[in-house]
């Protein structure tokens, strides 16, 4: 009985230090677009917007920092239509992929394609119905859809940023701008890309 207390006590005082934790807090407060089953992050978000090539992050509404961004070679031309187009999509997405053993640094993995895109590819004529499905299927669900057909995907938020540079798709950030982000994001953060 009072090895069962002491459990009991430890787990409280763990508990109660863990919330007690004064950085980024990690709790199911906002979750980005089809993640209702992903523990989120206090009100943490990031937009991207791709005609300032910037990257806002945000907590709660609040400003915490904007970063300058590299985004895909062809984004001027417009939105993501196929694997390989060089562009970066633009839309509402979430972070579906924490990645710290990237190649660019650290990476964080956005949920393209996302539903839209997928019923866009599928009336298209790109992507199967199966395919269709798939996709919409994972972003209901909040999780990673498949990277692996027509539509493209593995668009990523990563470091190793090369300043005036651009990437297949992804959003490059600065090193030391990948590490706040990594501290702040977890699965589930919202994550909008757009004008």
């Amino acid at each position: 009985m009072k090895k069962k207390c002491r459990t009991l006590i430890a787990g409280v005082l763990i508990l109660a230090t863990t919330l007690s934790f004064s950085g980024p807090v990690f709790a199911e407060q906002s979750v980005g677009p089809g993640s209702g089953e992903l523990h989120s992050t206090n009100g943490v978000t990031i937009y991207v917007s791709k005609r300032l090539k910037t990257l806002s992050l945000k907590q709660n509404g609040v400003l915490i920092k904007e970063y300058p961004v590299s985004l895909g070679a062809s984004s001027s031309e417009g939105n993501k239509n196929v694997e390989g187009d060089m562009r970066t999509p633009s839309g509402e997405f979430y972070v579906c992929l924490r990645n710290d053993k990237s190649v660019a640094y650290l990476a964080l993995g956005i949920s393209y394609p996302g539903i839209k895109d997928a019923e866009r590819g599928y009336a298209d004529g790109i992507i199967t119905e199966a395919q269709r499905d798939d996709i919409i299927s994972a972003n209901l669900a909040g999780k990673q859809p498949p990277w692996d057909t027509p539509l493209g995907g593995f668009v990523e938020i990563h470091g190793c940023r090369t300043s005036g540079g651009t990437t297949r798709g992804c959003v490059a950030l600065d090193n030391d701008a990948m590490d706040v982000l990594w501290s702040y994001c977890n699965l589930g953060v919202p994550v909008t890309i757009g004008p």
